[in-house]
């Protein structure tokens, strides 16, 4: 009789054991699950915000050369020039375009175009500053909004990038591509809002172009008269 006790009691003590070790284990498995929901739920959200990010990014740049686009870079240019006018501070816009690009890419093909466009877009961004805001104006037409200087510097500066891109062909699949620029300068704050700027700076650009290319050539009324002409 104390045998069958004793071997019920046995019984008694691995059903419970048994009992208690499911338990942990399914324990075990429920913690395991939802740190596996956790980590995924996690993951997604970071997901989510580096999609909603490069989609901000998509927006607000030109996806070939990864500069601003024109629309982004108007709605920057506002505050901007608001800016310069509050500090009494002038700035400029410059709008500069690739001579003979359609010979380009005639020449080179399309692909060899739009090498052209992102070189000489890789190239300005190194060579302006921080806070310079550089866009795609649109084909092969780039702006810039340059603050916080004057007209001889800003002079100078169109000078310097117009150099940079002239003096280095682009390399296409060991080709050498030479390119050469015209650039348009204008006032903005405190003379001109950013809509009059730009016309006036491409009223300029087209001069220069005009003139032989491969300058800068900066906008006074002259050449206003001479562009109507």
């Amino acid at each position: 009789m104390d045998i069958i006790a004793s071997d019920w009691e046995s019984r008694g003590f691995d059903y419970e054991k048994k009992i208690a070790e499911q338990r942990a284990f399914y324990l075990m498995a429920f913690v395991a699950i939802l740190a596996i929901v956790l980590i995924m739920t996690v993951s997604l959200l970071f997901r989510n915000i580096r999609l909603s990010k490069k989609l901000k990014e998509l927006a607000r740049t030109d996806a070939l050369t990864e500069v601003l686009n024109r629309r982004f870079f108007m709605e920057l240019c506002i505050p901007q020039i608001n800016r310069s006018l509050r500090a009494g501070q002038e700035c400029f816009i410059i709008i500069f375009d690739l001579d003979h690009f359609k010979a380009i890419n005639d020449n080179y093909g399309h692909l060899g175009g739009d090498k052209v466009l992102k070189e000489i877009a890789r190239r300005i961004k190194h060579t302006i500053r921080p806070y310079d805001l550089f866009a795609r104006y649109g084909g092969e037409e780039f702006i810039l909004f340059i603050p916080n200087i004057d007209k001889a510097n800003v002079i100078k500066a169109a000078e310097r990038m117009r150099q940079c891109i002239s003096q280095t062909p682009v390399d296409f699949e060991g080709r050498p591509i030479p390119v050469t620029s015209s650039f348009g300068i204008a006032y903005a704050a405190p003379v001109n809002d950013i809509e009059k700027a730009t016309r006036c700076a491409d009223e300029a650009l087209y001069h220069a172009k005009n003139t032989g290319r491969n300058r800068v050539v900066f906008y006074t009324e002259k050449t206003q008269t001479m562009q109507k002409s």
